[in-house]
């Protein structure tokens, strides 16, 4: 299913263009990657009067969130064979305990 297309007067179909210098380019790019933002996103977000917080540091590790959806396709797959009448309590097992090791270690990562 497509996504719903958008009403006219809420497309972004118009550019705005402005000059900045290479310093305050850097300061812009550095602003929006703080934030969790792409440039564009920051800077519609700062014209139009938002408040554009600091992205919570330390919350996206690729790696961690990569084996956590290795995980989450197994139980999903477990969890179909299991409502079809199989038995995979031993399985079940490992995979809980994939999940505390890696849940361990995303408490480990966020205490100070």
């Amino acid at each position: 299913m497509a996504r719903p297309k958008k009403q006219d007067g809420e497309k972004r179909d118009e550019v705005a263009r402005f000059r900045v210098t290479l310093a305050e380019r850097e300061y812009i790019r550095a602003q929006a990657q703080a934030a969790g933002l792409g440039e564009a996103e920051y800077l519609r977000r700062r014209a139009l009067g938002y408040a554009v917080p600091p992205a919570r540091p330390g919350r996206s590790d690729p790696a961690l969130i990569s084996e956590l959806n290795r995980i989450g396709v197994n139980v999903n797959q477990l969890a179909r064979a299991t409502h079809r009448g199989s038995d995979f309590v031993h399985t079940w097992q490992i995979v809980g305990k994939q999940l505390s090791d890696v849940l361990a270690t995303v408490v480990t990562r966020d205490d100070p």
